[in-house]
């Protein structure tokens, strides 16, 4: 089994224990809001939104000035909505998710390869895949409120998950894909 193989199930399997372990908590869910009656308001998206889709209010169809009309006395969302229920957690999605997970370590790890010979200590190889997070942090977690007017604090949870799984799949990552080693130079001596 190569180093990059063994480095990247290994750290897959670091980053599942450790969004089980950030997931479970209570931080993320402590900024999420919470609606009057959840069972009535299902029944209100059910009778609203026809099919299951990503619906954002007010609706891009609209005429410009209703669209804008709309926008500007609100309310504004985005609404990812599936009719059918589903358990809390099934075994699917952990097994879907880890192989997301996977994926994602493994392409980092390509890209640590091929970065590892300028990246001579553990911990610049570390620096290096955080440095990756941070910019997929802030390209992804934190563009929602941005560009879609999501309120922030969900996302920078987001954005705090992010950047510490990438951490931890770098200090992983980091053990196993080394530099290698240089190339030992010899000088001939003048007789």
């Amino acid at each position: 089994m190569t180093r990059l193989t063994l480095g990247t199930l290994c750290a897959a399997l670091a980053l599942f224990v450790w969004g089980a372990a950030f997931w479970m908590s209570p931080l993320p869910y402590t900024v999420l809001g919470r609606t009057a009656d959840d069972a009535a308001a299902g029944k209100a998206l059910l009778e609203h939104f026809p099919a299951d889709a990503t619906y954002v209010l007010p609706g891009m169809y609209n005429p410009d000035d209703r669209l804008t009309a709309l926008h500007t006395t609100g309310p504004i969302a985005m609404i990812h909505l599936r009719r059918a229920g589903r358990p809390v957690m099934s075994p699917l999605v952990l097994a879907t998710g880890f192989l997301q997970q996977l994926a994602t370590v493994m392409l980092i790890g390509a890209l640590l390869t091929r970065a590892a010979p300028a990246l001579r200590s553990y911990v610049a190889r570390v620096r290096f895949v955080t440095v990756a997070g941070i910019a997929v942090a802030v390209f992804t977690d934190l563009g929602a409120p941005i560009w879609w007017h999501h309120p922030w604090p969900f996302h920078l949870v987001s954005a705090v998950y992010t950047v510490t799984a990438w951490f931890v799949a770098g200090l992983v990552l980091a053990a196993f894909l080394r530099p290698p080693a240089p190339l030992a130079v010899t000088v001939p001596v003048a007789a």
